[in-house]
Parts: structure tokens; C-alpha cells; sequence
């Protein structure tokens, strides 16, 4: 049988002085078969001869059993590869302009591999791991139930972005877009819609990595045409 290592030092303690009484008994016994005018040596050793030990420890100690300390989970933000709820579930199921949206096609504007997910109450979220910012998201609503149309929407988005919002042609039937910080933050950041028919898309756009307002913009007016392209 194999001995476990943490065995193995009490198993050789145990076994040396067992082993120094063997070799002390066969010298004994061929000293006494080569003469018989010498005399007989005890079988039993006086005290003084046994090799001196130490006190073995305690023998087979219970092992103890490591117990693996337990990692930590980094939490997902709410625009994470799962809704806010952890359903996550696809980002087609948050309906509207979601449906149409491919992780690749969103991926071609935030420029690297993206997650999407639904966000809860409607609409779709797209992070992505390395790095983390810039995330996207987009809701759509019909434009009839947005309380003050197109006004209602930049409302909307400046109640999230602080910035004013600027009005971008050749993109839909009408759009704005809007960069500034948010909530009392140092870093810029992005919003707008745009109006297709009777739809109407917001897009957010969060980063943390020091980007330029003018590169926000440009994100932003990008994910406001890809929506417009995939509503045809």
C-alpha cells in the first residue's frame, strides 16, 4: 500500500529504531555461531544498549483537510452580457429595433466584440469584455407615445447626459444627438434618437476610458444609423 506523503516522515520515524534492533539482533546471533568458548549474549538487551529515540509524535494524525477559499465573482454591469434581472436572456428578446440587431453589426461601430442582452421593460444592451466601455444600448417606442415628440426624446436624453442637444440631418426622417457627463461624472457620454416613420430609437452610449467628445459623437451618430439601417 502506498503511503500518502503527509504519512510518510512518521512511517520512516517509526521504522529506524525497529530497524537498529534488527541489525543489533543478527550481529548478536553470528557473533554466538563463530565461537562457542564466547559467551552467550542475552537475547534481551539491557536498557543501556536499545538506541536512544525520540518520542515519536502522535501517530496518524488526522490529516488536515485545506479548505479552498472561494473566489470572488465580478458582478456584471446592468448592460452586461445578461439583463438586469440574470434572466439573460438574447438582446432580440427586448423587442422593437433589438429584433434586427446583430452582436457583429453593433460590434462594426463600438469597434470590438460585443455581448447583447434584453434590459428589462424592453430594449437591448451590447458590452463588451475587453475593454469594458464603450456599452450601447437601444429602446424603441412608437413615436405617437413619446409625450412631446422629438422634444419629449432630447428631455429624454439630457435628463441622463448633461449636454445640449444638436440636431444631425440625413439620418432617419429627424435625429439629435448629445455628448456630456453624467449623474456627476468626469468621463463624456453619449445619447440620441432618431425618428423612422412613425418609430422612434434612443440610443446611450457609456465609456470610461477617457474618449474625446468629438469620438462619442461619432458612436453615437453610428449607432443611430445602424438602428436606421435595420429598420428597412
Amino acid at each position: 500500500m502506498t503511503i500518502s506523503a503527509p504519512y510518510r516522515p512518521l512511517r520512516q520515524r517509526l521504522a529506524a529504531p525497529v530497524l537498529a534492533l534488527a541489525l543489533g539482533a543478527a550481529a548478536l546471533t553470528g557473533c554466538a555461531g563463530e565461537t562457542a568458548t564466547e559467551p552467550q549474549v542475552s537475547s534481551t538487551p539491557s536498557p543501556g544498549d536499545l538506541p536512544i529515540t525520540a518520542a515519536p509524535t502522535t501517530p496518524w494524525a488526522t490529516p488536515r483537510t485545506a479548505v479552498p477559499t472561494p473566489t470572488r465573482t465580478p458582478s456584471r454591469p446592468a448592460e452586461g452580457s445578461g439583463d438586469g434581472e440574470g434572466d439573460d436572456e438574447p438582446a432580440a428578446a427586448g423587442g422593437g429595433i433589438c429584433v434586427d440587431l446583430a452582436e457583429a453589426e453593433v460590434a462594426g461601430v463600438l469597434g470590438g466584440s460585443v455581448t447583447g442582452a434584453a434590459i428589462p421593460g424592453g430594449g437591448c444592451a451590447f458590452t463588451q469584455a475587453r475593454p469594458r466601455p464603450p456599452a450601447a444600448n437601444f429602446i424603441e417606442v412608437p413615436f405617437a407615445e413619446m409625450a412631446g415628440g422629438m422634444s419629449g426624446a432630447k428631455e429624454n436624453a439630457i435628463s441622463a447626459v448633461e449636454g445640449d442637444p444638436e440636431d444631425v440631418s440625413a439620418i432617419g426622417d429627424e435625429a439629435f444627438v448629445v455628448t456630456g457627463t453624467s449623474f456627476g461624472g468626469t468621463q463624456l457620454q453619449g445619447a440620441g434618437a432618431v425618428r423612422v416613420g412613425d418609430r422612434l430609437i434612443s440610443v446611450n452610449l457609456a465609456q470610461s476610458t477617457g474618449l474625446s467628445r468629438e469620438r462619442v459623437r461619432t458612436l453615437v451618430l453610428g449607432l443611430l444609423r445602424l438602428a436606421v439601417a435595420q429598420t428597412g
